[in-house]
């Protein structure tokens, strides 16, 4: 599908020519096309039903001139004579796409650069005993130039949020004599708005149990120890399309911090001191991790990245009297994310949601529309 994420620099881009600049609207190209090519491979002629779509994100330059990059996504079923000899899988590949375009009129006029997409699969041969089937990697090229051909732009749709077009190609012949392929393709022009998430909150781990003390001179010999987790964290996501119609497209964390406070009132008996591992975690791994999420009318819920903060500790007996027996918790915050990722928020700007669970869970998100 369309959510392999592309870093937000590419939404960030200043637009500084032509009446799509002078909007200050970002846009992004997508496409879902189906075709099929007569392909002379290995073991003779070949039917290819090929599927593919993408997207791209399309940057204005001087002129009336357009570039644009993003990925593209790559089904292959080939139509062999079933003669029970041989055999291959459906092949699956994935990789970069490069537009080239310019406009005209209330048109974008485009194409897809030359680029051999490897698409990987497997080979299986029935071969007569002792031999018998045997298997193997198998693999071959797509180029996204045959959806939307041209040195000179070959397809063509209305410069504006919410076009669509369609572009029918061939058949025609491609790469000399080895290929003959049609396609049929059909283009979404959308605007892109960008949006940040801002969350505040704290979780307090009291899951852990007390330290216990036969020794200790209170009446119920345990003391209480638990943990808060301070959270910030920042995210920046997008969506494309109108109103009630829009749909969620990417998202990434922008930023992340965690502060894992001791909460024990009791540091004249015990000593804590915190266990220091090689793995231990650490909240930059979140920033750039992708954030998903699902918009329903005008509302969107994000789905952040798993994330647990595992806090090992050991207390040491700081008086004589309570001996050598150390007391070893463990803490975690394992259920800010999850609270975080239920919420339904409001596609508002400046909107502040506040939310949580008793007196252990709480937090707030703001989310701020930056274009």
């Amino acid at each position: 599908m369309l959510k392999k994420f592309v870093v937000f620099l590419g939404f960030l881009l200043i637009m500084t020519s032509g009446g799509f600049a002078q909007s200050g609207q970002r846009m992004v190209l997508t496409f879902r096309s189906e075709g099929t090519m007569q392909v002379t491979g290995l073991y003779g002629p070949a039917g290819v039903t090929v599927k593919a779509e993408g997207y791209a994100y399309l940057v204005p330059g001087s002129q009336g001139k357009f570039t644009g990059a993003g990925e593209i996504y790559v089904t292959m079923d080939f139509n062999y004579p079933k003669t029970g000899a041989m055999g291959i899988s459906q092949l699956k590949g994935e990789g970069p796409l490069d537009v080239v375009g310019e406009t005209e009129g209330k048109y974008l006029r485009f194409y897809f650069k030359h680029h051999n997409i490897p698409c990987k699969g497997e080979i299986v041969i029935n071969a007569p005993a002792p031999m018998g089937t045997q298997k193997e990697p198998y693999e071959d090229n797509f180029d996204p130039h045959v959806i939307a051909p041209g040195v000179q732009p070959g397809a063509k749709i209305e410069l504006k949020d919410g076009a669509t077009g369609t572009f029918n190609f061939g058949p025609k012949s491609y790469a000399g004599a080895t290929q003959t392929a049609s396609w049929k393709t059909d283009f979404t022009l959308d605007g892109v708005e960008l949006w940040r998430v801002a969350v505040e909150g704290e979780e307090i781990d009291t899951t852990q149990s007390p330290i216990k003390n036969a020794k200790l001179q209170n009446k119920s010999k345990e003391l209480p120890i638990s943990m808060q987790y301070k959270w910030k964290l920042i995210g920046d996501f997008s969506v494309i399309g109108k109103g009630g119609a829009r749909q969620y497209y990417e998202g990434q964390v922008f930023s992340a911090d965690i502060i894992p406070l001791i909460q024990f009132a009791h540091v004249d008996l015990y000593r804590i001191e915190k266990i220091k591992r090689e793995d231990d975690w650490n909240p930059d791994v979140l920033i750039g991790l992708s954030i998903g999420g699902k918009v329903n009318g005008n509302t969107v819920q994000l789905k952040w990245p798993e994330f647990d903060a595992p806090e090992r500790y050991v207390c040491i007996p700081a008086k004589s009297y309570l001996g050598k027996v150390p007391h070893r918790p463990i803490f975690e915050s394992k259920e800010f994310i999850g609270y975080i990722s239920k919420e339904k928020l409001p596609l508002v700007s400046g909107q502040v949601i506040t939310g949580g669970m008793s007196n252990w869970l709480k937090y707030k998100i703001t989310l701020t529309k930056l274009k």
